[in-house]
């Protein structure tokens, strides 16, 4: 059977070949480089005119540090959003579920639904926040927002000096 660029493991990032001793035996000037230069230019996106007034916020609230951390590009629009619309969507579920928990009974609350056969499950709202928790998770895993997805991220690599340390010092005597 024939494979293609999809086919097998993803490749391991130029790091993980770094701190493995390089077994692939890839060339090590080439490692550095992969590793050192940025894939995008950093910048921020377009803020979509489509996103509510909650998703709005977040984007204002995130997209400033994601820039300083050089962690977006412009490129990246489509991701975010995903991200600010979930966002939005889990905190509209969440304050449906507490208004319909402060207008009910206890035997009955918001985020638990009673059939007539007496059976109970997981209110629609707690579904649809539930959903929307899923989705804010996915989509912030891809700029970071978690402890585990901050471990694979790679920030594009800030320029360095023109000369660095001791060349810095002639540097300055002619320049």
């Amino acid at each position: 059977m024939a494979g293609n660029q999809n086919s097998g493991r993803p490749a391991l990032p130029a790091v993980v070949h770094l701190l493995n001793g390089n077994p692939s035996k890839r060339d090590r000037n080439q490692l550095m480089r992969e590793h050192n230069e940025p894939l995008h230019p950093v910048e921020a996106p377009p803020m979509p005119d489509w996103l509510d007034e909650d998703a709005r916020q977040e984007w204002a609230r995130v997209v400033p540090d994601l820039v300083k951390l050089r962690l977006i590009s412009k490129m990246d629009m489509q991701a975010m959003a995903q991200y600010c619309e979930a966002v939005s969507d889990y905190r509209r579920w969440t304050l449906k579920i507490q208004e319909l928990n402060e207008s009910l009974t206890n035997s009955t609350r918001g985020d638990v639904q009673t059939y007539k056969t007496g059976a109970q499950d997981l209110s629609i709202w707690r579904k649809l926040r539930n959903d929307a928790e899923r989705r804010a998770n996915d989509a912030g895993a891809k700029f970071g927002f978690s402890p585990m997805a901050r471990r694979s991220l790679k920030p594009a690599a800030p320029q360095g000096e023109l000369f660095p340390n001791d060349e810095q010092a002639i540097a300055n005597k002619y320049f």
